[in-house]
Parts: C-alpha cells; structure tokens; sequence
C-alpha cells in the first residue's frame, strides 16, 4: 500500500467517524420544532424568517470568531462567507434593517484551532442540507436565489466542490496534529448548541448568548 492510500484511507476513517460520532446530536437538531417548521407543507414568510433569524445568530458569529482562528487552514474562507445572503433574505422578505441589527448573535468559545474547525464543520455541512430546504421553499414560498432564498441556495453549483474541499483540508489537519477529538467533541457540540439557540429563538424568550 502507497504512503498516499494509507493517507486518504486515515482521512476515510475520520469522515467517517467524524459522521457517526456526531449523529445522534445531528439528529436531535433536525428534530426540533423550528427545523420541523421549516419543512412543513404549510411553513409561512414568518416560520421561514424566524428560521433564518436564528441562523444568522450562530452564522455571522462563526464568521467572526471562528474565521480567523483556522484561515490556515481552511484558505478559500473568502468564498464562504454567507450572512449577508442572509440578510438579503431577510430583507427580500419584509424584515426591515433595524430588526435585522436587533437580531442576537452567539459566541462561540474555543481554544484551539480543533475545536474551531468542529464548529465550522457543522456550519459548512449545513449547506449541503440546504439544497433540500431551497427546494421545499422554492416550491411552498416560490422564493428564488435572487429574490429571498440566496442562503439556502449556497454556494449553488459549487456546494459539492466547496464541501469536498473543506472535508479535505479538515482531515488533512487532524492527520497532521492528530487532533481528532477535539474536532469531534467540538462537532457534538457545536450541534446541541445550534439546537438550543433555535430552540430559544424559535420561543420568542431571551436568549442566552453563550
């Protein structure tokens, strides 16, 4: 076996592993109300901004902490920037600016460049998701990429070129500073932590920013 097939076979088995240790939070996230809501025959202008008010909370968060943190490692960051799609939803579907600055944003907190990338993979993977959230609001809402669905649109034709990419430079770190369950841990619970901020959002009630 080449050095080069016992390498990508390593990184195989941390995807791998990565995807199975954080399934159960994964799930319990997709479960809740809001994501529920979101999917619904009958989802509303008002359930589908709530959603993406609640996204852009944990979004521009993870843009601003936890960017810098890994721009050595993930260098294309430049390319996945997407709270101002957001905001253009927003804003596309009647929420004025003023409501859109009161909007509560999260802070993550790390302390190292693993566990930063746990959050990013969490908040990178939810483009992929994205695909069939666009096409169930695209269908109920008939909202486009141009007109108040660019977040869930993503990166459009990209979107597998991009994940593939992040997945790469991802378990090319964790091989290089075997830095595994850190990513992990953080991964699961960067998870629940997503769940409890829509969770909180979704129920009108303050949220607990940290």
């Amino acid at each position: 076996m080449s050095e080069a097939t016992a390498f990508n076979t390593e990184q195989d088995l941390f995807f791998k592993r990565l995807r199975q240790e954080t399934a159960e939070s994964h799930q319990k996230l997709e479960d809740s109300p809001l994501s529920k809501a979101i999917l619904s025959p009958s989802v509303s202008v008002k359930d589908y901004q709530t959603y993406l008010a609640a996204l852009f909370g944990v979004t521009i968060a993870c843009e601003d902490q936890v960017f810098p943190a890994i721009s050595h490692v993930i260098t294309d960051l430049k390319d996945r920037y997407k709270s101002r799609l957001i905001i253009d939803d927003l804003l596309a579907t009647g929420l004025t600016e003023a409501a859109i600055d009161a909007l509560p944003v999260y802070r993550f907190e790390f302390s190292t460049v693993a566990e930063a990338l746990g959050i990013m993979y969490v908040l990178e993977g939810s483009t992929l998701g994205g695909k069939i959230l666009y096409k169930h609001i695209h269908e109920v809402l008939a909202l486009t990429p141009e007109n108040g669905a660019s977040y869930f649109w993503g990166y459009g034709a990209q979107t597998g070129n991009l994940w593939k990419s992040f997945i790469s430079s991802l378990t090319q770190f964790v091989d290089e500073h075997e830095e595994r369950d850190g990513v992990i841990g953080s991964a699961q619970k960067t998870f629940t932590i997503i769940d409890n901020w829509l969770g909180q959002i979704g129920s009108g009630k303050p949220v607990d920013r940290n």
